[in-house]
């Protein structure tokens, strides 16, 4: 997410985000503190806050025991802000009191989503707003079924339902149940729905506005590479996390199901592994081969301009596509019959250098800080970071001075590094002088 403007996107979306945030935790201290009378602190305010707003669904105290029902609202709000972008959320004042969208307006919005330009962000914004309102209505209404089977109250079913349905296509990762969705593990509609959201969620708005304007649109305009491109790295990242899921923890996680249950649990893992922070099955109970499987996972995350985080699928792809083309010996980067510039591939290595550096000292730090073995803080700072939300359980353990490295993790991971260094620092303008180049031996 980093776009080069004469307005500066990135300061106004990390500001945003920040101010968001705040006032959410503000909103939940009191709403939770004053009108439920339940202990709540200032730091695991901002702390659930901060999760919500950055679609992670790491908690350090129990939602579903611990928070009232106006307060899970105010976290369901949040989620919603955060899922969508701050920017898109500040896209619908003025089209619901019918005032025009402004130039300015169109460019901060495209940029929260990591778009450059100005061109097609009112028939982007409709496609968000619409396609969101849609998925999550019939998400809600297919797990309203799904709860009422459970033995769910109708009422209970409605909220239940509204919340999850939010909660995956957000790929936030919030449950109002105890336990998350571990109860549900040998039920098929529940974990399906949530599957199918958290997938939708997480494909990416322009992918869904290309697919729309093709297969709906009166001119039914082509599909360009990009799509193709994201549904190809998607798919085969789900089949491949679903069979070394299986391979790890066939007789470890896994252990006594019958062999459907397994697949299906795996396929689960495998799914909400990218940003979600579900699970079926307690990540604690994984190996430590299934945890480090759930790890790389959670780094490369969800698809651009989507409600996930990672480094994304299209970065994991172009440096995928870069090795394997390196190998071949090939003079160019192509895939699919078409070239990659190099500033794509260099900017992908940065990202993923940058992302994992920070994912790593922030470790490290949790690590000093905290009395608990790396593997368990590792997993920790990639759920954060990469906005999964999955946990060991750790989390309401960490200190203080821990959950602020926690939340700086996963701010960072929902407004981009690259953005937030983007807002801080004056951007170069350019090398003015051309070095001779110089051959400097690799590998």
């Amino acid at each position: 997410m980093l776009v080069r403007t004469s307005y500066k996107v990135e300061k106004v979306i990390v500001y945003g985000f920040l101010l968001v945030i705040l006032a959410g935790a503000l909103l939940l201290f009191l709403c939770n503190n004053f009108f439920y009378g339940l202990k709540l602190s200032v730091v695991d305010a901002l702390f659930m806050s901060t999760s919500a707003v950055c679609v992670t669904g790491l908690q350090t105290v129990n939602l579903a025991t611990d928070f009232g029902f106006w307060s899970q609202v105010i976290l369901l709000a949040l989620i919603e802000i955060g899922g969508l972008g701050f920017m898109t959320a500040m896209m619908v004042l003025p089209v619901a009191i019918g005032r025009r969208i402004g130039i300015k307006s169109r460019i901060f919005f495209l940029g929260g989503l990591g778009l450059e330009g100005v061109q097609g962000a009112v028939k982007l914004f409709q496609v968000v707003v619409g396609y969101t309102v849609c998925v999550e209505s019939i998400g809600a209404a297919a797990l309203y079924c799904g709860f009422r089977l459970h033995g769910e109250k109708a009422l209970t079913s409605l909220y239940y339902a509204v919340f999850h349905s939010v909660s995956a296509f957000c790929n936030a990762g919030f449950s109002t149940y105890a336990d998350g969705l571990d109860s549900f593990a040998a039920s098929l509609l529940v974990p399906g729905v949530v599957m199918l959201l958290i997938v939708l969620g997480g494909i990416g708005f322009p992918v869904v506005a290309e697919l729309v304007s093709h297969f709906c649109g009166p001119r039914r305009e082509k599909v360009s590479y990009y799509p193709m491109l994201v549904i190809f790295i998607t798919v085969w990242l789900i089949i491949s996390g679903t069979v070394l899921i299986l391979i790890s923890d066939w007789n470890v996680a896994f252990k006594g199901m019958p062999v459907w249950q397994r697949l299906w649990n795996a396929l689960f893992a495998s799914v909400t592994t990218r940003t979600a922070g579900f699970d079926t099955v307690p990540p604690a109970s994984f190996s430590g081969l299934g945890q480090a499987i759930m790890i790389i996972f959670m780094v490369i995350g969800a698809s651009p301009a989507s409600t996930g985080g990672g480094i994304k699928t299209t970065t994991f792809g172009v440096l995928a596509i870069s090795v394997w083309n390196e190998l071949r010996g090939r003079g160019e980067t192509t895939f699919f019959h078409r070239k990659l510039s190099p500033s794509a591939e260099r900017h992908a290595l940065s990202l993923v250098s940058v992302y994992v550096i920070t994912m790593l000292i922030g470790a490290i730090i949790l690590t000093a800080i905290e009395n608990m073995p790396f593997n368990l803080i590792i997993y920790e700072a990639a759920s954060a970071i990469g906005t999964v939300g999955l946990s060991t359980g750790i989390t309401p353990k960490i200190t203080p001075a821990g959950k602020v490295i926690l939340m700086a993790l996963m701010f960072w991971g929902r407004v981009g590094i690259l953005s937030f260094f983007a807002a801080i620092v004056k951007p170069d303008e350019g090398e003015k002088i051309h070095y001779v180049e110089t051959n400097i031996p690799l590998g």
